[in-house]
């Protein structure tokens, strides 16, 4: 079977957007020339990747397994296009980053510094998501880093461990007294609800933790900064990790590791069968840089490896 990367970038594109007239207009195409172009690809596929409706095109089943190897096909192609040019011309190209608030906040910007620094001509493009939505753009190669805690299935993922975090309360000192009991698990305190879907709560309920049910009744609020300023308010105790206790904000509040000990782990991940591009290399690099240089919390522990993944 000859797919050519013309193929490919129709059907990702139109299967994206799902419709034929934002996708005609995407790829500068007419209408009339795509709708051919695709009966084509699927005659040539041997299965209909498309249900057509009155409005939008639909994909089918066979069209839904398809376009994760549609996506990785065309990845590898334009990976494959970069090596002549970075080896005669330096590292250039696209970066595609997935990564939490805390990190990305706190460790992230001093890695970007470095690697711009270094390489200019590589657009550095980031997405901020929770560690499913990280593990599962890294699956599915919709970004070409992760760095998060694996949530999932991660089978497919290459997983190098950056620096284990403790989860604790973080509450402003003038607003909340916490004590070893409320580091227990016994709060007296009205605590703030993370979303179900992150590594925080998937721990929280691993451990069976008696903070679940109070935190149920707290106010749910899924991005870090909003989480910090209403901590700062005395609107409720954060539960977080050392790492999220490391942001600027956090620094004139008080965080105390819950007992016994819950650590949080992060790593950076990426896909096992895609060969890494000297940019997505060299980035690697700038993120283990960088790691020492960031203002942590003392209970950060950093992993001892130093280097990128293989």
């Amino acid at each position: 079977m000859n797919m050519t990367e013309r193929q490919l970038r129709l059907f990702v594109t139109t299967a994206t957007l799902g419709n034929v007239s934002r996708a005609s207009e995407a790829l500068h195409v007419s209408q009339p020339a795509l709708t051919r172009a695709i009966a084509v690809f699927e005659q040539q596929m041997g299965a209909a990747l498309f249900s057509r409706t009155t409005r939008r095109l639909v994909l089918t089943a066979e069209g839904e397994a398809f376009l994760p190897t549609a996506k990785r096909l065309l990845l590898d192609l334009e990976d494959a296009g970069r090596l002549f040019t970075q080896h005669s011309q330096g590292i250039k190209g696209h970066l595609r980053i997935a990564v939490g608030s805390s990190f990305g906040s706190i460790v992230l910007p001093g890695a970007i510094a470095l690697f711009q620094a270094a390489h200019p001509d590589v657009r550095v493009s980031v997405l901020d998501d929770n560690s499913e939505g990280i593990s599962r753009r890294v699956r599915m190669s919709d970004v070409d880093l992760g760095i998060g805690s694996p949530v999932g299935d991660v089978d497919a993922l290459r997983c190098q461990r950056l620096l284990r975090a403790p989860l604790g309360l973080l509450a402003p000192p003038h607003c909340y007294t916490l004590t070893e009991a409320d580091a227990r698990g016994q709060p007296r305190l009205p605590l703030l609800k993370e979303s179900d879907d992150t590594s925080i709560m998937q721990l929280l309920r691993m451990h069976g933790s008696e903070l679940l049910a109070p935190m149920a009744r707290g106010v749910e609020v899924s991005s870090l900064s909003i989480q910090l300023a209403l901590a700062a308010e005395g609107v409720g105790v954060a539960v977080l990790s050392a790492l999220g206790a490391s942001h600027p904000s956090a620094q004139a509040m008080r965080f105390v590791p819950l007992q016994p000990l819950v650590q949080r782990e992060l790593f950076l991940m990426r896909r096992r069968d895609r060969p890494p591009s000297p940019a997505l290399r060299a980035f690697e690099e700038m993120v283990w840089r960088a790691l020492p240089q960031a203002r942590l919390h003392a209970a950060v522990e950093l992993d001892a490896a130093s280097a990128p993944l293989d």
